[in-house]
């Protein structure tokens, strides 16, 4: 097998080393004691181990602090035993996302991957991606911690550019009607992870600017009859100008952004008028998870200089 990029699940390459098998005691080790290491790779059989430590502690924490709360102790206890379950939550969570950081550099991809999960489709990729198994050659993200020695072979050169955070919010935001050029996954899902960010606070922002008026002048009314002031209906219609502009200039980013990405992927970027709901979306997201494609197309341009890629 020549192949040695798992795109898809395939069978390791017995003329490889497979990655180095790790005792329960090291993959707990690797766990807890190195939350913050992700320059390392791990294991599909660590990350899915300690995910299942992490679980039974969520759960024990949970239930040790609703018994706490719901029965008559001290307080002062409820307030040790609320802060110790604060402790371990924030401690797990820490924990997990240093093994997911490192799994996601096991299958070949740049932590930042992790980002995805704040979009819909993007944690089903990346819940996808902690099931693949491990690339048979070194990554540029370091090695395995329990592992001594060279694993793999010399990584190979990188061919697909990866640009720096503002040159991915600028190409998402700023270059909406630039659609003659292609786009990284990394740059494409990072920006639409940010975009669905800032449209979600910006919903929030007006559902609770509109329930404090509604609150302030219906509520404690003392009939149904009370008149918005003016200046209450111009704050609503300002908010409601502002919210469908930030939809707009959200919808435009994305669509240019969507383009690019298909050609990077060797799709035409009429591709995105799948984009219905159900089977269309799904079908559009399978399409944007594709790799960087190797051959030439006409589109072949990043809106990035090439001296400017991190390497």
């Amino acid at each position: 097998m020549n192949n040695r990029d798992y795109y898809f699940i395939k069978p390791y390459d017995e003329n490889l080393p497979k990655p180095p098998a790790e005792s329960f005691g090291q993959i707990l080790n690797e766990t807890f004691l190195h939350p913050f290491n992700w320059k390392a790779r791990t294991t599909r059989k660590s990350y899915w181990l300690s995910a299942l430590v992490n679980t039974i502690l969520i759960l024990l924490a949970t239930m040790i602090m609703s018994y706490v709360f719901s029965s008559n102790i001290d307080l002062g206890l409820k307030w040790i035993d609320g802060v110790i379950s604060v402790v371990i939550f924030v401690y797990v969570f820490l924990a997990n996302l240093g093994q997911l950081i490192r799994r996601l550099h096991d299958t070949g991809y740049s932590g930042y991957w992790y980002w995805a999960n704040f979009t819909g489709y993007g944690a089903m990729f990346t819940f996808y991606l902690t099931l693949q198994p491990s690339v048979q050659r070194s990554v540029k993200w370091g090695a395995y911690l329990y592992h001594k020695g060279e694993a793999y072979p010399a990584i190979e050169e990188e061919k697909v550019p990866v640009p720096t955070i503002g040159q991915i919010l600028k190409e998402h935001f700023f270059d909406c009607f630039k659609w003659n050029a292609r786009s990284t996954r990394t740059s494409f899902w990072l920006g639409t992870a940010v975009s669905c960010l800032i449209s979600t606070i910006t919903l929030l922002l007006a559902y609770l600017i509109m329930f404090l008026i509604f609150i302030q002048y219906y509520i404690k009314g003392e009939n149904a009859n009370v008149n918005i002031p003016t200046e209450a209906l111009a704050l609503l219609l300002v908010l409601a100008l502002f919210s469908i502009a930030i939809a707009v200039w959200s919808f435009l980013a994305e669509l240019g952004h969507t383009v690019r990405r298909l050609h990077d992927a060797g799709f035409i970027g009429w591709w995105w008028i799948c984009a219905i709901p159900y089977v269309g979306n799904l079908l559009l997201a399978f399409l944007l998870f594709h790799p960087t494609t190797q051959k030439d197309i006409k589109w072949n341009k990043y809106l990035f200089e090439k001296e400017e890629k991190i390497n």
